[in-house]
């Protein structure tokens, strides 16, 4: 850890992606547990690594390495929940129905963009819900290979195996996320 976190006091963005394969499963959980919901911890966990990045100059190691982040992570949304807090809200069931018809979105609100971000979250939870109902094995070839970006090379000294193997396995690993990707699009009502 003192290796990798040297070079990330120097701004090694490798060892950064590093630190982000290493921690991204245990922060993710973390994030989960405080937000209740996959699209908020996304962003929670996005936006602490970032932190992190920022601020490793600041770790002096007096705890673990996922401490310090996971105490980033939970600092952070406190301060998101004291700024939702703040935030003005009207009750629907307050306002009587000539005000309820006259309602309108603020300039400022780009209700288009909205919808597309919803589209693209919507998208992102069926690839993860898709890439979940792979097989291990699968998982591990697509996360070594899109993911962290080895080489197939790389990939046959991993699983001891030649590198036509990782092709047939990586190929047949792709074809089976198509599969289950297109079943859940499909529930969803969304055709591809």
């Amino acid at each position: 850890m003192t290796e990798l976190l040297d070079r990330l006091r120097r701004g090694d963005k490798a060892a950064f992606e590093e630190m982000v394969n290493k921690y991204w499963g245990q922060a993710r959980q973390r994030a989960i547990t405080l937000t209740r919901s996959w699209q908020d911890a996304e962003d929670l966990v996005q936006e602490s690594f970032a932190r992190a990045w920022a601020r490793v100059g600041e770790f002096r190691g007096e705890s673990s390495f996922s401490t310090w982040l996971l105490r980033i992570m939970e600092n952070h949304h406190v301060d998101l929940l004291r700024k939702k807090k703040r935030a003005p809200s009207v009750s629907l069931q307050t306002l009587d129905l000539r005000e309820l018809l006259n309602l309108r979105p603020p300039a400022w609100l780009d209700v288009a963009m909205l919808e597309k971000k919803w589209e693209i979250e919507d998208m992102r939870k069926c690839i993860d819900d898709a890439f979940n109902r792979l097989p291990a094995a699968y998982k591990k070839l697509i996360v070594q290979k899109d993911l962290q970006r080895l080489s197939y090379e790389e990939m046959a000294q991993h699983m001891a195996c030649s590198v036509e193997a990782i092709r047939c396995k990586l190929y047949r690993a792709r074809k089976q996320m198509r599969v289950e990707l297109a079943r859940l699009l499909g529930q969803y009502g969304v055709v591809m």
